[in-house]
C-alpha cells in the first residue's frame, strides 16, 4: 500500500509525542484523522510548527470529541467511505497534579484523571468490537495499533536506571497504575484467538522521562535515540517528546526494514 493511500487515526494528538508523529505523517502525505476535544487547539499547534494550511485541508480531518466516548472513537476510525484506518496512534495521558498522602509520602504525583489511559483503551477496544459486529467485512482490514506507555512497568528486565529506580517507582506509582492497566488491555487482545483480536498488531512505545515542548522542532535527532525491546531494554534518564514522536513515525509507521524489526514489540526509548 502506498503512503498516499494509507490512513492513520491519532488519539491524543495534542500531546507532544503523538503530535510530533502526526506532523511527520502529514509532511509525508499520509491521510490522517485526529480526535480532539478542541480542534482549534490542534489546528493552531500544527500551523505553529510550519504545517501548511493546504496540507491540513487536504490530508487532515479533525473529529471533535472525547476518547472515552465510543461513538466519537468510531467516527475517528472510519472514513466517509466506510473504510477503516490502517493504523491507530494513541498517546493519551492525564495532566500531573500533586497529591499528598501521609501514609505514602513519596507517592505525591497523581493525575487530574487517574484512570484516563485505562478508560480510553477500553473505549477503543469497545469501538472496534462494535464496528466489527455491525460491519463484519471490516475484520479483513484490522488496524495496527501504536500506543505510548512508559518505562517502569515492564514484564521483563528492569528498564529504569539503578540510581533513580526506587524514587522513580515511588513518585510515579499512581500514573503507572493507569499505564499498566492500559497496557494489559491492549496486550491482552494480542493473546486472544485470532478471530477475536481487534488489532492486526500492537506496538507499545515506552519512553523514559519526557522532556521538551510540544513542538516537532524541539528535538535532538534520531541519531541520539537509543531503543530496546522488553527483553533487552534501552536504559536512560530522559528523552525529548519530539524525538519520541519522530522515532514512532520512522520505525512503526513509515514502511522500512526498521518497521519490520520493531512492529509488535514493547519499545523502550531514551536519549
Amino acid at each position: 500500500m502506498s503512503v498516499n493511500n494509507s490512513t492513520i487515526a491519532f488519539i491524543g494528538a495534542t500531546g507532544g509525542c503523538t503530535n510530533a508523529c502526526l506532523v511527520h505523517a502529514l509532511r509525508d502525505g499520509y491521510n490522517c484523522t485526529a480526535l480532539a476535544r478542541t480542534p482549534e487547539k490542534l489546528n493552531n499547534q500544527l500551523k505553529e510548527q510550519g504545517v501548511q494550511e493546504s496540507l491540513l485541508a487536504s490530508h487532515l480531518t479533525i473529529v471533535q470529541g472525547n476518547a472515552t466516548q465510543v461513538e466519537d472513537i468510531k467516527k475517528t476510525l472510519v472514513d466517509s467511505n466506510g473504510k477503516l484506518v490502517d493504523t491507530i496512534v494513541s498517546g493519551l495521558g492525564g495532566s500531573p497534579i500533586l497529591h499528598f498522602n501521609w501514609r505514602q509520602p513519596l507517592q505525591f504525583m497523581s493525575l487530574d484523571n487517574p484512570t484516563v489511559c485505562e478508560t480510553a483503551a477500553a473505549t477503543l477496544i469497545n469501538a472496534l468490537t462494535a464496528l466489527y459486529r455491525d460491519q463484519p467485512a471490516l475484520k479483513a482490514t484490522k488496524p495496527a495499533l501504536v500506543f505510548v506507555s512508559t518505562t517502569g512497568i515492564t514484564r521483563g528486565p528492569e528498564d529504569v536506571p539503578f540510581w533513580i529506580r526506587f524514587i522513580y517507582h515511588q513518585i510515579l506509582t499512581i500514573p503507572h497504575q493507569d499505564k499498566k492497566k492500559m497496557e494489559n488491555l491492549f496486550r491482552g487482545h494480542v493473546d486472544n484467538a485470532a478471530h477475536s483480536q481487534v488489532f492486526r498488531v500492537v506496538t507499545g512505545i515506552r519512553p523514559t522521562l519526557l522532556a521538551g515542548t510540544v513542538n516537532v522542532n524541539d528535538q535532538l535527532g534520531l541519531d541520539r535515540v537509543r531503543a530496546g525491546t522488553e527483553a533487552h531494554p534501552a536504559i536512560g534518564y530522559n528523552i525529548k517528546r519530539a524525538d519520541v514522536g519522530h522515532w514512532m513515525y520512522a520505525n512503526t509507521i513509515r514502511p522500512s526494514e526498521a518497521k519490520t524489526k520493531w512492529e509488535g514489540q514493547m519499545c523502550s526509548l531514551t536519549s
